[in-house]
C-alpha cells in the first residue's frame, strides 16, 4: 500500500475563499463564494496574513511619500537659490 499526502494549501481552480460568512451564533465560518465551511482559525489566520500585507503596504507607501517630501523640499530650495541668482544678475546688469 502507498500512502502519499497533499501538501498544497491551494489546488489550482479552487476558490481562495477570501469572501466569509459567519455565523455570530453557531460559531460558524463559510466562504460567501464557493459556501465551503472553513475552519475558525484557518479563517482567523488567513484575515491576519491579509492584515500583515496591508500594513506593510501602508508601510511602503509612507516611506514613499515621505521619500517624495524630501525630494519636494530639496527641489523647492534649489528653486529659490535658482531664482534668487536671477534676481541678483538682472539687478546687477540694470545699475549703471
Amino acid at each position: 500500500m502507498r500512502v502519499t499526502s497533499d501538501d498544497r494549501t491551494r489546488r489550482p481552480g479552487e476558490c481562495s475563499h477570501h469572501h466569509l460568512k459567519l455565523d455570530a451564533h453557531g460559531g460558524i465560518v463559510a466562504c460567501r463564494d464557493c459556501g465551503a465551511s472553513l475552519a475558525p482559525f484557518w479563517a482567523l489566520r488567513m484575515l491576519a496574513d491579509q492584515y500583515a500585507l496591508a500594513l506593510a503596504q501602508i508601510d511602503r507607501l509612507q516611506d514613499r511619500v515621505s521619500n517624495a517630501d524630501a525630494r519636494i523640499l530639496q527641489l523647492s530650495t534649489e528653486l529659490d537659490a535658482l531664482a534668487e541668482s536671477e534676481r541678483a544678475r538682472k539687478e546687477s546688469s540694470v545699475v549703471p
